[in-house]
């Protein structure tokens, strides 16, 4: 991912029913959306990276733009917001 500077990082827990779920509607927004490039983290082996990027909560998807930190979205309770964040 560090080769394209445009991507979406997704983080999780595996005990989080709410991570699961959305999981789920990322699955669905990456499927229909073209050029979208999207990783999926467990925050339990990256604690590092929840500190760096003041992630305070899960499920998470962040939006880099030019390898960048552009937004942070903690609102994945329906696929029409996972995807309007991601088509940002």
């Amino acid at each position: 991912m560090a080769e394209q500077a445009d991507f979406a990082l997704y983080f999780f827990t595996p005990m989080c029913l709410g991570c699961q779920q959305a999981m789920k509607l990322v699955d669905l927004a990456d499927e229909t959306l073209e050029n979208t490039l999207i990783g999926k983290m467990d925050l339990n082996y990256v604690p590092e990276l929840a500190e760096q990027w003041e992630i305070t909560n899960v499920p998470v998807l962040l939006s880099f733009k030019d390898g960048e930190l552009a937004e942070v979205s903690y609102k994945l309770g329906n696929l029409i917001d996972v995807y309007e964040f991601l088509k940002k």
